[in-house]
């Protein structure tokens, strides 16, 4: 099986798919359409931090800033394929450079998964790049 990421409308290296509204959230939510979310997710800031609830739990969030260099992107899958052993095609919705990374009831920090995987991408490359004397 391939998967195949093509660009969108607004492709990859333009700004015009640029967005500022991305957060990874600790939850699923199980319907894929559109949402009046500022209804339900209110959300208010503190320093650097960002304060919120869902359904009455407490959220917590931070700014997270990708490395220089990189860009983060919005996939959509138009068809998911009925067998595993099929290529897959994502298509390229929007670009992003930071995203609010949010926790239940605690303030993000330096040992969770993400903020980890993040930081390894400059640790990684500081390995794998050449040594020049």
């Amino acid at each position: 099986m391939a998967i195949h990421i093509q660009n969108g409308k607004r492709g990859i290296n333009s700004n015009a798919g640029l967005t500022e509204n991305i957060h990874s959230i600790p939850f699923n939510i199980h319907a894929d359409c559109d949402a009046d979310v500022s209804k339900y997710f209110y959300q208010s800031s503190e320093n650097e931090l960002k304060y919120a609830s869902f359904r009455g739990y407490p959220l917590i969030g931070k700014e997270i800033k990708l490395p220089e260099g990189y860009k983060g992107v919005v996939l959509h899958e138009t068809i998911r394929p009925s067998v595993e052993t099929q290529d897959r095609k994502f298509y390229i919705l929007h670009t992003f450079n930071k995203f609010t990374y949010w926790n239940w009831g605690k303030i993000p920090s330096p040992n969770d998964a993400l903020v980890q995987a993040i930081d390894w991408i400059d640790i990684a490359e500081a390995l794998h790049s050449p040594i020049t004397e």
